[in-house]
């Protein structure tokens, strides 16, 4: 009887690779594979839905299809609003009133929708954000894998990495973190594909069963990742606790 192969490629198409693994076991064989614990440049993002697209929180409140001025026109108008509802509510506002990027990283962490996603640079804390949620709508967890500085050198006017500089978001500290900006109106992947690469790989959309997240998210807090060390406050202590209740020997 033939083995199930651990994963396979569902297809490639201008710089996007789909791949669905058999089993979460599989996982660190395939960055093996694609020799991805060597590269430092590739950088990780964790959906639990495989039928969500990878667009920011502000593309939500947009229309669609904004042309890149009118984008960006609108972002501008945003950020201003913001600066001017937190006046006298953020201490050091000044030391980063000017920068653009520090003022979306703050929002980010305060439930301002922006153009910033978060994104790690451990494929392992990205594992985790897939699976700790419970329910899901489809088969498939997915991990994003953007190789970054290719990326950044071929449409550098569309995505921007930022890594940022102030201390208004610690978390970011426990996660790896960093953010990947978005300055027009489209999807990851839809960007991607604007490449038209017949050849390189951009990104990996790797999808695993959701009937692993068990088996997966007691792997991973045995590498002391889980939400007490990714969010070291109270609710993280909170969530890792409640975590032992549902999954058996975690």
């Amino acid at each position: 009887m033939a083995r199930t192969p651990r994963w396979k490629v569902d297809k490639f198409e201008n710089g996007v690779e789909t791949i669905t693994l058999s089993s979460w076991k599989y996982f660190h064989d395939f960055l093996k594979d694609k020799n991805l614990l060597e590269k430092r440049t590739y950088i990780y993002r964790g959906q639990k839905d495989s039928l969500w697209q990878v667009q920011p929180s502000i593309h939500r409140g947009l229309k669609k299809g904004l042309s890149k001025l009118k984008y960006l026109d609108e972002l501008k108008k945003h950020l201003d609003n913001f600066k001017y509802s937190i006046r006298g509510r953020v201490q050091g506002l000044k030391e980063i009133l000017n920068d653009e990027n520090e003022l979306w990283a703050l929002g980010q962490h305060h439930g301002l929708s922006t153009p910033l996603l978060d994104f790690s640079t451990s494929p392992y804390v990205a594992c985790y954000f897939a699976f700790q949620e419970k329910e899901n709508n489809s088969k498939f967890r997915t991990i994003w894998m953007l190789a970054s500085i290719a990326v950044e050198m071929e449409i550098d006017d569309q995505l921007e990495m930022y890594h940022p500089l102030s201390d208004i978001t610690p978390r970011l500290i426990s996660q790896d973190g960093l953010f990947v900006k978005f300055n027009v109106n489209k999807d990851l992947k839809s960007i991607i594909q604007t490449t038209k690469s017949e050849k390189k790989i951009f990104l990996y959309e790797v999808r695993i069963p959701d009937r692993d997240r068990h088996l997966c998210l007691k792997s991973l807090n045995r590498m002391n990742i889980n939400h007490k060390t990714l969010f070291p406050d109270l609710l993280g202590a909170s969530i890792y606790a409640n975590l032992h209740l549902e999954i058996d020997k975690y």
